[in-house]
């Protein structure tokens, strides 16, 4: 259940108005490097998307041009 506690831990996080870069680090508790950490923005955002068209999450294009997420 390994996928399932990582979609509630990212809606966790989306209780507020949630960046991408702020999903990440609860995601992997561990230091990641440059490679990793590209790898691991992008499981981030797959869970976001997925959440996102399930209906669980809002996105919101903010007033900065940065998109966020929130639970819905």
């Amino acid at each position: 259940m390994h996928h399932e506690e990582r979609l509630a831990d990212t809606l966790g996080v989306c209780k507020k108005l949630a960046h991408v870069r702020e999903i990440v680090p609860v995601l992997f508790k561990r230091e990641l490097d440059i490679h990793q950490l590209t790898f691991a923005m992008g499981e981030a955002i797959a869970h976001l998307n997925y959440l996102l068209r399930r209906g669980k999450l809002h996105r919101q294009l903010c007033d900065d041009g940065v998109l966020r997420f929130s639970v819905v």
